[in-house]
């Protein structure tokens, strides 16, 4: 009976190691760092780019301009510049202010207006997007850092395919030119056209 005992004390020991090892060689999933919303993250030495995505007005066809929506956070001690460039397009420049100041700046959502960017966007697609960060490090030395990343686009006029938050997010249109009455010249009285 003491035997008996005994190996199933060994037994148990064994698989309780064995079964506690596993974890050894499974990598822990806390240490990996991910975008954990819709858009990518972009780390340029000291500026720290966030949630980087572009909305556009439509879900089913090409889009031919986006609201660029990011937020931005300079860990310098001097003002940053930000330039964003969306597959080739013209530049977006966005001042960062220093870490002693309100350092997240919001881009085109929260309080901030929206950042209309021209291309062709598809929703559901990626882009090219450039990010370029020009700043002063903590020694006075002027640094320039330069990635590209896909960034997602995201269409925000389909309900069942977009979170709330994003739809109010879409480019609003271009607002109609001003329409005047034509004006009559001096002199003249307007004529009047019989109905019928």
């Amino acid at each position: 009976m003491k035997i008996r005992a005994v190996a199933a004390a060994a037994l148990a020991l064994a698989l309780g190691a064995g079964l506690t090892g596993c974890n050894m060689i499974s990598p822990q999933r806390t240490t990996m760092e991910y975008a954990a919303s819709d858009g990518v993250n972009v780390d340029l030495g000291s500026i720290a780019v966030r949630n980087a995505l572009l909305i556009v007005d439509t879900d089913t066809e090409e889009a031919t301009q986006a609201n660029l929506v990011l937020a931005a956070v300079n860990t310098t001690s001097s003002n940053a510049q930000l330039t964003v460039t969306v597959d080739g397009g013209a530049p977006t420049q966005i001042v960062l202010p220093s870490s002693g100041q309100s350092n997240l700046v919001q881009v085109g959502f929260g309080d901030a207006p929206q950042q209309v960017v021209t291309g062709q966007f598809v929703s559901g697609t990626t882009v090219e997007v450039t990010f370029k960060a020009t700043y002063t490090d903590a020694e006075g030395n002027s640094q320039t850092q330069e990635t590209t990343h896909l960034v997602p686009i995201l269409g925000a006029s389909d309900p069942t395919n977009v979170l709330v938050e994003y739809s109010t997010l879409a480019p609003a249109a271009p607002a109609a030119p001003a329409v005047t009455p034509a004006e009559t010249p001096a002199g003249e009285e307007p004529v009047e056209t019989p109905a019928g």
